[in-house]
């Protein structure tokens, strides 16, 4: 009934209005009488945009109709008017008969991919002329007038339409200041609906050929539609490119067979190492043309302070609430409508905002709905779907393909890390849920990529991804880490390794060779430079909040490989692809340019939330986004957890400290080198021996190194003669003369006792002071 009147229409037009106003700010005169009674209007607001998503939520359920038409209303392109290119065939169900009501039928159509170019304008003369108008100020006074006159015209018909009243009833209507807002609206639907489909129609124009021989035949590709001129009042299609499931079906298929080239890793250690080299030569070049220009010219890492970042992520959860987010139009009385580049954008997409105004205890409906769309096993009761119509499947791939649904997984990602929820919270497992059915239809590598951005190592939408990797793959790799020793009776034993698995680490693995070794080894370089005089500190081209993102996503990282090698399986893949060099490159640069952390510093609280909690275990990682100014009030949701204090801002992030990021390092590679000859013959190779026996000397800013080191000290040495020989020559066999120093003068001397120790004693005496 809901779907046949078109409420569901009216839902999304409330979840429009209600994110507007949550998401914008108080712009009125600035008194505490007047915050208080706009912050019960947003509260108020937020109530109803939590019962909106509800209902969204129950409206689908079971219903893989229902879900499909969100999902195109949702993340679909829309389209005004009668196109030549969209062109709706068959029901994309045949059971599905003929509309009810408002309810539109998902069909199958196709889309012609290369049109010539004057089929993109064969429209209808209002969309001409509306395309003429948005052309301000290119096109000449007189003939914008000309086409205004002729569109209010067109106009003036849908609005007798929508509204039911002839143009002299509207005339009336517009004595009456209330009735003037239903004219509004119907007018703002009008022109909006078209300003959008003209704004896709000429995005996709931009990549097409300036022009096609009239003899070529059109190429077409498959899509899925739905009509909603209905509910409109106007021509509006809904569409998206139906995605080919048989190009994925073999990859995400449970029993695809393992290929060889599946395991083999593209970039070797050898590249690796010339790809680092250039980093750091980039990196100091880029400092010296800096030095030139005088410290006036554009820097590429040059962010400014940590609240005019530019990139989506920090714009959602960090910019927005910060206040940092500037204006990107005038203030107009009458363009109240309109928050184009603001908190409530629709250009971004419906939903995508939701995340900025919610808290984890009031936004639980919206992954539950995207939950709902596109995990296999959810709201069934005999098993998982199958087959090329699986529409879990499908709309998983639209919301990965479509913008508007990539910016909503990159808020919902980015939302953990804002609130630094624990694994066991509720959104954090939904989450988890939504992530492994992207892996599942072997979209994880498109979801990390598509996350990235430019002046990020690590984004942290990306950062997320790998955290929820983690946790997936420890699960189902590693079930005896999850279900305790307590319960080993019930442990399950380990999947065996599937091809979409293996093919998702090694784009993971390459990435982690590629990129965040080189530019985190070139920044770890450049840190040690500056303290040895050769860089200045104000050179430094990252913020203490990027130092901090950098660092959560390489430990992220780490953490991914440390659960992986509890595996036998993928240890030995590991091995094969000489993770080794990584590794060892990282503490190396680590032990060169960071220094130890001395004892006195134990009294001082470390700048990041504290990782040190048990020698044994592997430290937790920290939360790296700054959702809300500390300055800002508490949000209405008294469930979230406390916010992370922000970094001193004195603190230089030349001096950043990378704490814990050593000792897991050197976890990691014990992991890999216990009982594994061929590891210790790597580490050997890549010069980590003498690395490793440097951490065993006191480090604050990693807890526990030392016996970290010695227990992989000895998987090192253990049945190896040639690292033995290493570490024997490294051994001390005589002191140095000290003539005429502090010793001698004293009447002692130092000399190697019989157990290989320094040791200290008179010189004319047998005893020995240690």
């Amino acid at each position: 009934m809901a779907a046949e009147k078109g409420f569901d229409q009216r839902i999304l037009a409330l979840v429009d209005t209600c994110v507007r106003v949550t998401a914008r700010g108080f712009d009125g005169e600035t008194n505490a009488r007047n915050e208080e009674r706009w912050q019960k209007v947003v509260n108020l607001y937020k109530r109803l945009l939590i019962t909106c998503l509800q209902f969204l939520h129950n409206f689908i359920m079971h219903n893989e109709q229902r879900k499909m038409v969100l999902w195109l209303d949702l993340f679909g392109y829309h389209s005004t008017g009668d196109s030549n290119i969209i062109q709706p065939r068959e029901p994309l169900d045949p059971a599905s008969g003929q509309p009810e009501g408002a309810a539109p039928i998902v069909k199958t159509g196709e889309r012609i991919v290369n049109p010539p170019i004057r089929a993109l304008y064969d429209q209808t003369a209002e969309d001409l002329l509306l395309e003429t108008i948005s052309n301000f100020p290119r096109e000449p006074a007189t003939i914008k007038e000309e086409a205004a006159m002729l569109l209010l015209a067109n106009i003036k018909d849908h609005m007798e339409k929508l509204l039911g009243r002839d143009l002299t009833a509207i005339q009336e209507m517009g004595k009456d200041p209330e009735q003037v807002k239903e004219i509004r609206a119907a007018l703002t639907a009008i022109l909006g609906a078209k300003v959008d489909g003209f704004s896709d129609l000429q995005d996709r124009a931009k990549d097409l050929p300036p022009a096609l021989p009239e003899d070529e035949p059109p190429r077409k590709k498959a899509i899925l539609t739905i009509d909603r001129s209905t509910t409109a009042g106007f021509p509006r299609i809904c569409w998206a490119d139906l995605p080919d499931l048989n190009a994925y079906g073999a990859l995400a298929a449970g029993d695809a067979t393992i290929m060889e080239e599946d395991t083999s890793m593209p970039r070797s250690a050898q590249s690796a190492a010339e790809t680092l080299q250039e980093a750091k030569d980039e990196l100091m070049a880029r400092l010296q043309e800096s030095s030139q220009i005088g410290g006036d010219g554009d820097q590429d890492y040059d962010t400014g302070d940590a609240g005019t970042v530019g990139d989506d992520d920090s714009r959602s959860l960090e910019a927005v609430a910060d206040g940092s987010m500037e204006e990107e139009e005038e203030e107009d009385d009458e363009d109240d409508d309109d928050y184009r580049g603001r908190p409530g954008d629709q250009q971004r997409g419906l939903l995508t905002d939701i995340p900025l105004v919610l808290g984890p205890a009031e936004i639980e409906a919206l992954p539950m709905i995207i939950q709902a769309g596109i995990v296999d096993s959810f709201g069934l009761k005999g098993g998982e779907r199958t087959g090329s119509r699986n529409m879990q499947a499908l709309r998983c791939h639209i919301l990965l393909t479509q913008e508007t649904g990539r910016n909503l997984l990159r808020e919902l990602l980015i939302f953990i890390a804002a609130w630094d929820l624990p694994d066991d919270e509720l959104y954090f497992k939904m989450m988890v849920q939504i992530m492994d059915a992207v892996l599942r239809n072997g979209l994880m590598s498109h979801a990390y990529s598509d996350f990235g951005q430019t002046k990020d190592i690590i984004s942290p939408a990306q950062a997320v991804v790998v955290k929820i990797l983690t946790h997936i793959f420890r699960a189902k790799y590693s079930p005896a880490s999850v279900t305790g020793s307590t319960q080993a009776n019930t442990t399950k034993n380990p999947a065996p390794l599937s091809r979409v698995d293996i093919l998702t680490v090694r784009y993971i693995f390459t990435i982690f060779r590629g990129n965040i070794i080189p530019e985190t080894c070139a920044l770890i370089y450049l840190q040690g430079q500056i303290r040895a005089g050769r860089a200045l500190p104000e050179d430094f081209p990252l913020n203490l909040w990027d130092m901090e993102r950098v660092y959560e996503g390489v430990y992220q990282f780490l953490e991914f490989f440390a659960v992986l090698t509890e595996n036998n399986d993928w240890k030995n893949l590991l091995v094969k692809w000489e993770i080794v060099y990584d590794l060892v490159t990282l503490i190396k640069e680590l032990e060169a340019s960071i220094p130890k952390g001395q004892l006195s510093q134990l009294s001082l609280g470390p700048r990041s939330p504290s990782k040190e909690s048990q020698p044994n275990t592997i430290p937790g990682p920290v939360a790296v986004e700054r959702p809300y100014d500390p300055s800002d009030p508490d949000p209405v949701d008294g469930g979230a957890p406390s916010r992370a204090e922000s970094p001193p801002i004195t603190e230089d992030p030349s001096e950043f400290e990378w704490r814990n990021l050593k000792k897991l390092v050197v976890l990691v590679l014990s992991s890999l080198v216990w009982k594994c000859p061929e590891v210790q013959d790597q580490i050997r190779r890549h010069g980590g021996v003498e690395t490793i026996l440097s951490c065993t000397n006191f480090d604050a800013h990693n807890p526990y190194i030392k016996e970290h080191a010695v227990m992989c000290l000895k998987f090192l040495l253990e049945g190896n003669r040639e690292n033995q020989k290493l570490v024997e020559e490294l051994e001390a066999r005589e002191v140095v003369k000290d003539e005429n120093g502090l010793l001698e003068r004293s009447g002692f001397e130092a000399v190697i006792d019989k157990t290989g120790k320094l040791a200290i004693r008179p010189k004319d005496g047998t005893g020995e002071k240690r």
